[in-house]
């Protein structure tokens, strides 16, 4: 109203001028009412209400002139996206071991280190999901830098209703602690000595069928049960391709603390071997780990023992009963974690081979290592060794310098 008012004021005092000063009075007006539009807006009049100041403020913001959306980026057509697409594209690894080796064994067996330079392993990995059903893992591996060999490639079904899970191909049978895993994962340069004895340097890795049961208790507990091909030459190698070898595994792992746990399994596997004789294998092992929640990164302590029998009997002729050879022995290893970044292990070896007919033969191994890992995808490892022979022979001393590194996205080792 009171700019109405002002309104008619401004018209009555106009008609009462000459033209003339009527034009310069509304010339005089108008640019005043331009500067006044170009000043800040005048405050609201105190006498208005809370209510209505509110709402003027709001009508006012609306009113404002609002920027435009940016535009949407450019977009590919349909077929040359799924080009570019990488959720079905397999992570990729490479990993590599070069040692550097001296020993006083002029004989070395083939799993034993050999003075001079060496390539011990090339590793390649892809794992991927194949599709919303299945993922694979494919292994290649090329010992000693030469060769390629599959040494591990499997699908695993992706569902795994009721605890139940399911894979199928060549696999590394998780007998015991050390079968299952890869060489640039041991805790050691080599295997223990029992390990290769039973299974030989490639341990008991078939082409197989899996499954496993992850058990309802209150603690972790893994039922594995396997059909494989009976391939392995140290432990079967059945001469009849309808022989099937069996596999069968229980883990378990406790909470001892929040800073502590073990882990206890026991496994079995039977198969005909080259005599079509029932060979047989059995272990068990512990390891027990702690790494403090208040120094995780700097103190950590795992021991370890494994114990494995294995009977393969060969059969001198029809007439006369088997003789069966039995390999027997143990591991165990304590690893500490100096600091951050350096480890060291301390490792005992035990193997007993006998046959009926014949005198016992033991095997005794004692290494050390000291490891420095910078990161997860390298480490330096400086190993040293002393082995007794069996019959009492010269100890043999060796050393080796390894060094480990990894290339790509490496998955994550088992616990």
């Amino acid at each position: 109203m009171r700019t109405l008012v002002r309104c008619f004021d401004v018209a009555s005092f106009m008609r009462t001028l000459p033209h003339s000063q009527a034009l310069a009075a509304a010339i005089a007006l108008l640019a005043v009412s331009r500067a006044f539009a170009q000043s800040p807006e005048p405050a609201i009049d105190a006498g208005v209400s809370a209510e209505d100041q509110a709402l003027l403020k709001e009508m006012e913001a609306a009113t404002q002139p609002k920027s435009p959306p940016p535009p949407p980026p450019p977009s590919l057509p349909a077929r040359a996206a799924s080009f570019f697409s990488n959720t079905f594209n397999p992570a990729l690894s490479l990993n590599g071991l070069l040692l550097a080796s001296a020993t006083n064994d002029r004989a070395p067996a083939p799993a034993d280190p050999k003075t001079g330079l060496a390539i011990q392993e090339v590793e390649l990995q892809f794992l991927t999901n194949v599709d919303p059903y299945f993922s694979a893992n494919l292994l290649l591996s090329l010992p000693g830098g030469r060769g390629i060999e599959v040494e591990e490639g499997y699908l695993v079904v992706t569902p795994q209703p009721y605890g139940l899970s399911f894979r199928a191909g060549k696999i590394k049978a998780p007998f015991g602690r050390e079968n299952a895993i890869h060489t640039h994962a041991l805790p050691f340069v080599d295997k223990s000595l029992v390990g290769t004895a039973v299974f030989g340097e490639e341990g008991l890795n078939e082409v197989s069928v899996e499954g496993s049961y992850l058990v309802p208790l209150p603690f972790y507990t893994l039922l594995t049960v396997t059909a494989m091909n009976g391939d392995n030459e140290a432990l079967f190698a059945s001469a009849h391709g309808e022989d099937l070898a069996g596999f069968g595994n229980l883990k378990s792992v406790l909470d001892l603390s929040d800073d502590a746990t073990l882990e206890a399994g026991a496994s079995y596997a039977l198969g005909k071997n080259s005599a079509s004789l029932l060979s047989q294998a059995a272990g068990a092992h512990l390891v027990f780990k702690w790494k403090p929640a208040r120094a995780y990164t700097t103190r950590s302590l795992v021991v370890a023992v494994e114990g494995m029998l294995a009977s393969r009997p060969t059969g001198m002729d029809e007439a006369a009963p088997p003789t069966p050879p039995h390999t027997s022995g143990f591991y165990g290893y304590a690893q500490w974690q100096l600091a951050q970044r350096w480890y060291v292990t301390g490792r005992f070896d035990y193997l007993r081979t006998s046959t009926v007919g014949a005198p016992v033969d033991e095997t005794l191994r004692e290494s050390a290592i000291l490891v420095f890992a910078p990161t997860e995808f390298s480490a330096l490892r400086l190993q040293a060794s002393l082995t007794h022979p069996p019959g009492g022979g010269d100890p043999v001393i060796a050393g080796v310098l390894q060094a480990n590194f990894t290339l790509g996205a490496h998955p994550a080792h088992a616990y």
